[in-house]
């Protein structure tokens, strides 16, 4: 019972010796594995919603530290895009918005590609009309155009 004890509170003790604003995010490790992004065009913004999973060390350090500290990796995934605010961070999921994302020509909006920071097994575009581009393996959004 003592040797429990002492394992969980040595286990704890660890993971509170790393600072506050740890990137669990790392570029020759994979900590966190990004499994959909759904990109919901607004005009010439859009909400982002990212579906991840975490490996089981990262796992207890969000929920032991709480999931802002996700927010640097999640900032790293959209580094491409500027202008971005993240409205929503859960242990699995994010919401993000993104302002300016697309320019507006005409009645037409266009949509630039802006590269991911890692690859997303599935990458979803809901266009205004409620239409739908579905693309497997995604390491960037791909140049679009829509109607608002």
């Amino acid at each position: 019972m003592k040797l429990t004890v002492f394992l969980i509170f040595a286990l704890i003790l660890s993971l509170l010796s790393f600072s506050a604003n740890y990137d669990i995010i790392s570029n020759g490790e994979e900590y966190i594995k990004v499994n959909h992004v759904s990109m919901r065009f607004q005009g010439t913004d859009a909400v982002i919603s990212v579906s991840y999973g975490l490996d089981m060390f990262s796992g207890m350090y969000v929920f032991l530290l709480g999931a802002h500290n996700l927010e640097p990796a999640i900032d790293d995934l959209f580094f491409d895009f500027g202008d971005i605010e993240v409205i929503e961070l859960r242990n699995d999921q994010a919401v993000i918005l993104v302002n300016n994302v697309s320019r507006q020509n005409d009645e037409f909006y266009l949509h630039d590609s802006h590269k991911l920071g890692t690859t997303v097994k599935v990458l979803t575009l809901v266009y205004p009309d409620g239409s739908t581009r579905t693309i497997s393996g995604a390491s960037a959004t791909p140049d679009t155009f829509y109607s608002g």
